[in-house]
């Protein structure tokens, strides 16, 4: 019997579905997301990607489903809880004279996402709608300083309280948070009890996080955002994705569904710690890219994923997937490590507007998505979006769009542009598009080289573009940038739903310490750093095990990774290393910790950052626990010649280019094969997507398939 994995990407926009077997084959469907029931959109996509197997569901399709090994689902439900406010009423407990801190925040919490102009003006800062209501806060007495150390004994009698009251409010849920308890998680595990006591006394059980469970690191706001959005939005998200389960289990599915982590990594919806999901669809990207740089050798890949409603970007450096342990998130700065992806709102669906006040070009940030899309769509928008513009320049074919299955109305798209953008601009329709069409490649390309890639060499790294506009854009934003290589592969439009598929069964763990290696430390020293980092992996490896054998895996399927995160002593930022060695048990081994710190350094950053008598110190360390799983393959294909075959070709059509009609070659992705050059200008059309190559590029398809864009000479 065949063996199949399923992986879904739920986007703002489109839900893409994976199907891989056994050998690696793999098809891919696309459906519209469907943001109040995920299920109904994920049914559709896998429906969709059936068909390219001659498969429905109703027939031959139910035994893919009997016969799939896993499937894998990331959707936008904890974002819409967060978004929509829909969490359950959730009540904190904290130190007294703290119980505004998830309320005040961090003041840099007030112009996250803000650029210069607006973070130096403080009408533009505000304050996120708290998650949690101030009459739904409790102070009680106790303090452990940051050694560790008892200053001040727990009042229980005043938690005891604090929980009954709370209780007899109403709240569905309750969060411990008390200062410096990833340091001594005495008071908080105490409390913990007491609630737990109180709740059995008045009959009443409701959700218990602790701040130690869920984000044993320093900085207590961020601690306290991470394990409210775990009482208040989890639960609700949980919902979402059991609907999915429940439909594909009507299907014949009889396993569990699983979730893709923030960190990368996939695990069981129902696992305990599920906001490190919260933001699980873009990580599919960056992981995907990861699996692919591996394949076709490349160790530096910016990752950028153009879909109709953002552009995210991340960047792989030396091999290392960027994680960032406190990211921004709804306004929110959280300690749960994340891939570091950095997001604007810029994607096919983004609205064009003019400026009432100067009537200059305004694009987005807000979109309109897979729902009601483009104006083109005749879905209800009548706002024009960067996708009109890409159909009224002829880059759109209206006759393939979704491979034909989504009716297209050009007319209506070019009428609603001229009345709303291009008559007041006193500019003809086609010239109006072109300019925001450039004006969206210069704002992703911005955001990138001044953004992103700040501090970093762009001609030490590859670019690569997917997500459903992104071969079409990706030329644009790519510019005269001196890229070490542009590429894309034919699958973009479900890259991300690809990259879910390549992830391998993961949890990670973290937790704050404090060693230092000082410059011509003599053995003691570095072995005393040793014991700390040690004991730290030994407490982490242990309960990553015991959670992976709960779920049902053997010990000898778990691989354990440790890793620290280390630092020059005296700068600000530190990289993720993986130690060479499962344990510090020598000071060989400790060195050889740091070689490979400052190896990694040297491949990131320029070496003028590294001081010429280094000490190290080392603030975190985390473990990451893996299950190897079932993969998409990539096989190489031997090079075929330069031309295309005739049946690639689809003729010509007409496109507007810098302010005149050129005819431009028109193919079929399918049907081009490894070694294929195409010389722009011309069109590469999928069902799911559209490649762009402008004139004076040129796409070359290489024997794994993936398409490299460069720039010809004159």
């Amino acid at each position: 019997m065949s063996r199949y994995l399923l992986a879904c990407d739920a986007g703002g926009t489109m839900t893409d579905v994976i199907i891989v077997d056994d050998e690696g084959k793999f098809v891919i469907g696309k459906a519209p997301t469907t943001p109040h029931d995920e299920s109904v959109g994920y049914m559709e996509s896998f429906s969709e990607a059936l068909t390219y197997w001659d498969k429905t569901l109703d027939a031959n399709g139910r035994e893919v489903c009997q016969q799939t090994e896993t499937a894998i689902y990331t959707g936008t439900s904890m974002l819409n809880a967060l978004i929509n406010m829909s969490g359950v009423r959730t009540g904190f407990i904290t130190n007294r004279g703290f119980e505004d801190m998830v309320i005040q925040g961090r003041g840099s919490q007030t112009f996250i996402g803000c650029d210069w102009s607006e973070i130096v003006h403080m009408q533009y800062r505000k304050h996120r709608q708290p998650l949690v209501q101030r009459r739904d806060c409790r102070g009680v007495t106790e303090r452990i300083d940051l050694f560790g150390q008892v200053v001040i004994p727990l009042y229980e009698h005043e938690v005891r309280n604090a929980v009954r009251e709370l209780l007899e409010n109403g709240v569905e849920s309750i969060v411990i948070v008390f200062l410096y308890s990833f340091a001594n998680p005495m008071h908080e595990r105490r409390a913990g009890e007491i609630a737990r006591e109180v709740m059995k006394e008045m009959g009443r059980e409701v959700p218990l996080l602790l701040s130690v469970d869920v984000a044993p690191v320093q900085r207590e706001v961020s601690r306290a955002n991470a394990t409210v959005i775990q009482a208040y939005a989890a639960e609700p998200a949980r919902k979402q994705l059991h609907g999915v389960e429940e439909k594909l289990a009507a299907t014949g599915y009889d396993k569990s569904l699983k979730t893709v982590l923030c960190y990368g990594g996939v695990t069981n919806i129902r696992y305990p710690r599920l906001f490190e999901t919260m933001m699980s669809g873009p990580v599919g990207g960056i992981m995907g890219a990861s699996y692919l740089g591996n394949l076709i050798g490349e160790k530096n890949i910016v990752c950028s994923d153009m879909g109709g409603t953002s552009f995210d970007a991340g960047a792989i450096s030396a091999g290392i997937l960027p994680i960032n342990r406190e990211p921004p998130f709804m306004q929110m700065w959280v300690n749960v490590p994340m891939l570091d992806i950095q997001s604007i709102g810029a994607g096919t669906g983004t609205y064009i507007r003019l400026d009432p006040d100067t009537q200059r070009l305004k694009l987005g940030p807000d979109s309109a998505g897979g729902t009601p899309g483009p104006v083109f769509q005749e879905s209800g928008n009548e706002i024009p979006t960067i996708g009109d513009c890409d159909l009224i320049l002829g880059i759109i074919n209206p006759d393939y769009y979704l491979g034909g299955r989504v009716k297209v109305n050009k007319d209506k798209s070019i009428a609603n542009f001229e009345e709303q953008i291009a008559r007041p601009l006193g500019l003809d329709v086609y010239t109006a598009a072109e300019q925001c069409m450039n004006l969206i490649n210069v704002v992703m390309r911005e955001h990138l080289v001044r953004s992103l890639m700040l501090g970093f060499d762009i001609r030490d790294y590859v670019l690569l573009g997917y997500g459903g506009a992104g071969p079409m854009h990706l030329c644009g934003y790519a510019a005269d940038d001196p890229w070490k290589g542009v590429a894309t592969v034919p699958y973009a439009a479900a890259f991300s739903a690809w990259g879910g598929a390549c992830m391998d069964y993961a949890h990670r763990r973290h937790r704050s310490i404090s060693a230092m290696v000082a410059y011509g430390a003599d053995d003691a020293a570095k072995m005393q750093a040793a014991g700390m980092i040690s004991s730290a992996w030994q407490e982490l490896s242990a309960e990553l095990t015991e959670e992976l054998l709960k779920e049902g895996f053997n010990r000898e399927q778990i691989t354990l990774r440790p890793a620290a995160y280390v630092r020059y002593y005296g700068q600000l930022y530190d990289i993720e290393v993986e130690s060479p060695t499962p344990q510090l048990t020598s000071v060989a081994d400790v060195d050889k910790l740091m070689a490979k710190f400052e190896a990694d350094f040297e491949q990131m950053y320029t070496l003028i950052a590294k001081p010429p008598y280094p000490s190290f110190l080392i603030t975190e360390v985390a473990v990451i626990a893996q299950v190897s799983t079932l993969k998409p393959q990539i096989r190489k294909s031997d090079l075929e010649g330069k031309d295309p075959r005739k049946s690639a070709s689809k003729g010509t059509r007409p496109l507007y280019q810098h302010g005149r009609w050129v005819d431009a070659q028109l193919f079929e992705m399918s049907e081009l094969r490894p070694g294929n050059e195409v010389n722009g200008l011309a069109v590469i059309e999928a069902p799911s997507t559209t490649l762009f190559v402008p004139e004076n590029w040129r796409a070359r398809f290489d024997e794994t398939e993936t398409i490299w864009l460069d720039r010809r000479s004159k």
